[in-house]
């Protein structure tokens, strides 16, 4: 498998048969051309879309009644890849509005008998879900093979290859779901069925187009999701995939938050990542809407900083041209992408940060993230720490410390590989919500746990070791925690402030809750030598609530803990997310600062580059440097070397900036 493309666009061409006069303008050296100029080296050009028509002479589905190119997949093939772009081909299983119509037997049935998808019903507008366990699978799994046998395609991209929405209970899977011996009543035992029969489609799919063209690349898209359970996330599908993209446009309800945080899971697998956002304003169909240039900057160069490859999205219009407006937007993006990513491509991530997911473990599926792993992926990206997340399927040893997040539950098993972390040298901080999960664990973190803390809110007092930047104020924990002990030798760092009484209809005060009564003996925050246990969800409330108090309280917590982090730059804003890899025996630090504002009800936008001037950093290397760079600039820096760091001055960072640490070769 040659490397990921690194300046792709996914073409959408999600086509209505009421349409007509379907790629009337298409021309297949401007098509072609067009993506040249605009820097792109890979094309995901459409087979068959959501509306169920193919755009090729298909013998097995139905080309666009409309369709004026009867090889319109052909000839961009062609055109593209006479110019050197490579050209996966795109198809999408679950939606086939087609199919849905003309087909009833393949539809996805609910458990109240209606349909399922976007579209619950025939006369509301979106898409309805068909069945990959019924012969639309097989139906599906031909046409690739139908496309890849007779074009030379780069790669395969199958969407939508999941379940939308809740299971399915059609007359396939209710047989094969009592063939099982499986309740088709129990919606546990209907969830687990579903993404067995995901599974499955997923491996007779693979087989067929490695039977077909071994070495093809392969992605099923909508699958990827964070889960602690490894039997319930994709580790046990990674067979299928040659590479994983990430899906995230910020403009739809993905959101700013999504890519970092499922980028810092799946940097984990072993796998290239590409990260795909979009051109358009919002999401996906968006056609009137385009994305800033600061916003589309942003998105890219956040993934070259997690040494992934960019994809950015598109959907052709139905004549067939592609719009200049939009591709000279993406040209001048990947212009500047491309002036960066020698120093992307073979780069490894240096975590010295586990997060501990609570994602499902308790066996409930879906997409939604944890709210507590968004609280850590915050907080840890405004103090600058280099952090991955993790699933029980992880090697916890690389990491100087575990942060266990809130829900997270400690069985023997688990307890048993934390103690063996420990007695290595590993550190821990846990924080706690009123139902901990930490009572395996909880000598070990020097602490008792005597059950849910009788007041929520209550308040911080915080003794001088943990106050460090904090100002000497009755500041409020709103959610509820554990009520602990500490045990010999552990040291009380915080104990709860508590209100005068918890707020009832019976008793209340003003108009959230009631004030500061005294300081108990009840301890909030307790460490020991190799731990920081915390009765509170910090985690979750800073998510929530994003206060300052908490984030500093924390950050003083691992300060104890890794005493020498990897970038040290407390004069940083904590907008500025610092990134650092390695690429052979160098550090490559990205430097990134670009602020997302919310405009509008429920969209954040990023619209304008902020410039910082004349930034210290840290940066903790292995060995002493030979250069320090600014690349691609190519700009020396002055630098010092002390207690293992190398601090140099960075002039500008407007947006993005990459520094080179030039470290001598290993000895051998």
């Amino acid at each position: 498998m040659p490397p990921l493309a690194m300046r792709q666009v996914h073409l959408d061409f999600h086509t209505s048969p009421h349409i007509p006069e379907i790629a009337a303008d298409f021309d297949p050296h401007v098509f072609a051309n067009t993506l040249h100029r605009a820097h792109v080296d890979s094309v995901t050009v459409f087979a068959k879309c959501h509306h169920g028509y193919s755009y090729y002479p298909t013998e097995l589905g139905t080309p666009h009644p409309h369709l004026l190119r009867p090889d319109l997949l052909g000839e961009m093939i062609a055109a593209c890849q006479a110019v050197g772009i490579r050209t996966p081909i795109y198809t999408t299983v679950t939606w086939d509005e087609l199919a849905w119509h003309t087909q009833p037997a393949w539809r996805q049935i609910a458990a109240d008998g209606g349909a399922t998808g976007p579209s619950d019903t025939p006369l509301k507008p979106g898409w309805k879900n068909m069945c990959m366990n019924t012969g639309y699978g097989d139906y599906v799994i031909a046409q690739i093979d139908e496309v890849i046998a007779r074009y030379p395609v780069d790669g395969v991209f199958v969407d939508i290859s999941s379940y939308i929405g809740e299971p399915c209970v059609c007359g396939t899977c209710l047989a094969q779901m009592q063939a099982q011996g499986l309740d088709p009543l129990d919606p546990a035992q209907r969830e687990r069925f579903a993404l067995e029969a995901e599974r499955g489609f997923l491996q007779r799919c693979t087989a067929a187009i490695r039977a077909n063209k071994p070495d093809l690349g392969m992605f099923y898209n909508s699958r990827l999701r964070i889960e602690w359970d490894p039997a319930l996330g994709n580790r046990s599908e990674l067979d299928n995939f040659t590479h994983l993209e990430i899906e995230s446009l910020p403009g739809g309800f993905w959101g700013y938050g999504h890519f970092p945080l499922h980028a810092r899971f799946f940097q984990t697998f072993g796998y290239d990542l590409l990260a795909m956002t979009g051109r358009f304003h919002t999401a996906w169909g968006d056609f009137g809407g385009l994305r800033s240039r600061a916003a589309l900057e942003f998105e890219c160069f956040q993934a070259l900083a997690h040494g992934a490859a960019c994809s950015i999205g598109d959907q052709l219009h139905p004549r067939g041209r592609l719009d200049p407006t939009v591709y000279r937007r993406i040209g001048e993006v990947y212009a500047e992408v491309q002036r960066r990513e020698a120093w992307v491509v073979g780069s490894t991530a240096l975590p010295e940060i586990g997060v501990l997911t609570a994602k499902g473990q308790r066996g409930a599926r879906g997409n939604a993230t944890s709210i507590s792993d968004v609280g850590a992926m915050n907080l840890l990206e405004q103090l600058q720490h280099q952090f991955v997340l993790l699933d029980a399927g992880s090697d916890f040893s690389p990491y100087q410390l575990l942060v266990l997040s809130e829900g997270l539950f400690v069985d023997a098993a688990l307890a048993e590989r934390l103690q063996a972390y420990l007695a290595s040298g590993g550190r821990v901080l846990a924080t706690s919500d009123a139902n901990s999960g930490v009572l395996a664990l909880a000598a070990q973190l020097g602490v008792e746990v005597r059950g849910p803390a009788p007041f929520a809110p209550d308040y911080l007092a915080l003794s001088d070791d943990l106050a460090e930047g904090i100002e000497p104020f009755a500041h409020v924990c709103e959610l509820p925690g554990v009520q602990i002990a500490a045990l010999p030798g552990a040291q009380v760092l915080a104990h709860s402030g508590q209100p005068y009484f918890n707020r009832t209809w019976q008793h209340f005060c003003s108009h959230l809750y009631t004030p500061l009564s005294h300081v108990s003996d009840d301890p909030l925050v307790v460490a020991t030598a190799n731990s920081v246990f915390v009765a509170r969800p910090l985690l979750r409330e800073y998510a929530e609530q994003s206060r300052r108090v908490h984030r500093l309280l924390l950050r003083n917590c691992i300060r104890r803990l890794l005493p020498q982090p990897r970038v040290d730059a407390p004069a940083l804003p904590t907008s500025a997310i610092v990134t650092v890899r390695r690429q052979r025996d160098d550090l490559i630090v990205h430097l990134l600062h670009y602020v997302h504002q919310r405009r509008g009800t429920s969209l954040d936008i990023i619209e304008d580059v902020l410039p910082l001037h004349n930034l210290v950093l840290r940066i903790r290397a292995e060995r002493k440097p030979t250069d320090i760079v600014l690349v691609p600039e190519q700009q020396p820096l002055d630098w010092t070397w002390r207690e293992g760091y190398a601090e140099f001055t960075v002039p500008q960072v407007r947006g993005y900036q990459i520094v080179q640490i030039t470290q001598a070769a290993t000895a051998t």
